[in-house]
């Protein structure tokens, strides 16, 4: 029941407010349909050539933190994760996310499930550490010169929200008191488990090597997300300044974790609310749904990858894992 409630809910959410916002654009829909239509093919293209880029980016930034665990999965098999991972996100309503279905299909593929599910959770925290990262950086450089009344302090929050998690999960203290809470949880055994992955995630910290190679290769891949929408924004006939893409985009990342389909709605939504001032409501909502194709292509690609692993046995040859 609860599972249903979740998917529900998500559903709700993100076609509520896609809704919402193509009836609030509804009057200026077929100028925005036709800003669509004529959009520069070639930064388009271009934008697709960045895609393949990240999604590199982001696999050896996966397989970096996996065989930090002696866990090792090959380019290969990390790219192919990245994507199923994209196509669970953006295609399935469920509360499971791309992040488990990723640990879940990496265990087959080492034989380690609670390695698996600490290494693909680590995985997403240094990417969420790159993102307020850029957010500084972008926030310094940027000295006020980008007008929202909104953005800033919504920066600031993140950051200082960023650096206290940061604090907490490398504390020690913090370490011992949430192994002892965990460890509480009795039910199914749930408690040890949880207290295993958190054990695995918080021993990162006397991982420098790893975490410095992930963060370079996180930076790089949440760089280039950044510049396909920089590139989007051009095939629309905008010239957004790269800098305050850099400062927007990850402020709609966050915002875009509000529990929906892969951030359906919610994304949308905070993109034509911080870029309007700066392109225009037409064409940031353009720039929008051009992002939105270009993830649901991504998604695409992670599904074929999906019916290729069924076809193929890949994994009816392949252990479950530990338990």
């Amino acid at each position: 029941m609860k599972k249903r409630f979740s998917a529900i809910l998500r559903i709700v959410i993100s076609l509520g407010l896609l809704g919402f916002l193509f009836w609030f654009m509804r009057s200026d829909f077929q100028d925005i349909w036709k800003i669509i239509l004529t959009c520069n093919t070639r930064f388009i293209a271009i934008a697709l050539f960045f895609v393949v880029w990240m999604l590199l980016a982001l696999s050896w930034r996966l397989k970096v933190v996996f065989d930090g665990e002696d866990l090792k999965i090959s380019l290969n098999e990390a790219f192919q994760l990245t994507c199923v991972g994209y196509f669970f996100n953006n295609f399935m309503p469920t509360a499971v996310g791309g992040d488990i279905v990723k640990a879940h299909y990496a265990a087959n593929f080492n034989k380690q499930r609670l390695k698996s599910y600490a290494s693909v959770l680590m995985d997403r925290i240094i990417g969420m550490c790159t993102v307020l990262i850029i957010a500084a950086v972008a926030l310094t450089v940027d000295k006020g010169r980008f007008q929202a009344d909104m953005l800033r302090p919504l920066v600031v929050v993140l950051l200082v929200l960023g650096v206290a998690a940061v604090l907490i999960a490398t504390n020690r203290s913090m370490a011992i008191f949430m192994e002892r809470f965990l460890m509480r949880i009795k039910m199914f055994g749930l408690g040890e488990r949880l207290r295993a992955v958190y054990s695995i995630v918080h021993d990162y910290r006397n991982r420098k090597d790893v975490v410095t190679k992930s963060v370079v290769f996180s930076t790089i891949a949440q760089s280039v997300y950044y510049i396909i929408v920089f590139f989007l924004f051009l095939s629309l006939g905008k010239n957004v300044n790269l800098g305050n893409v850099f400062l927007v985009m990850p402020v709609v990342i966050f915002i875009s974790m509000i529990p929906s389909i892969g951030g359906l709605g919610v994304r949308e939504g905070a993109m034509v609310a911080f870029f309007a001032p700066l392109a225009g409501k037409e064409i940031a909502f353009a720039a929008s749904l051009l992002l939105l194709a270009v993830l649901f292509l991504i998604s695409i690609v992670g599904g074929i990858v999906y019916i290729w692993w069924g076809l193929s046995g890949t994994y009816s040859e392949k252990g479950e894992g530990e338990g």
